[in-house]
């Protein structure tokens, strides 16, 4: 695939999960659609070589950037189910 290209295709991405860790309140869907955007980065990044990631704008920790922000934490808290 086109350098170009893939980096376009990155370049949206990352503006979408941008735009979504940027929210105060993420409801569930919009959690979702973050974490589904990390993976998508993640997946692409791993399959690039290392030379090339900042070529293509994933010359960064896709973890560090959006699944450790409160936004995703929030899910753990979220879904824990209180024993009776």
């Amino acid at each position: 695939m086109n350098k170009t290209i893939l980096h376009d295709i990155i370049s949206t991405l990352v503006e979408y999960a941008d735009e979504l860790k940027s929210r105060p309140n993420l409801n569930e869907v919009e959690r979702g659609e973050l974490l589904g955007y990390a993976e998508t980065l993640s997946v692409i990044r791993d399959a690039c070589p290392v030379d090339e990631r900042a070529d293509i704008g994933l010359d960064f920790d896709v973890d560090e950037r959006y699944l450790q922000c409160s936004t995703l934490l929030s899910i753990k808290q979220d879904s824990k189910v209180e024993k009776v």
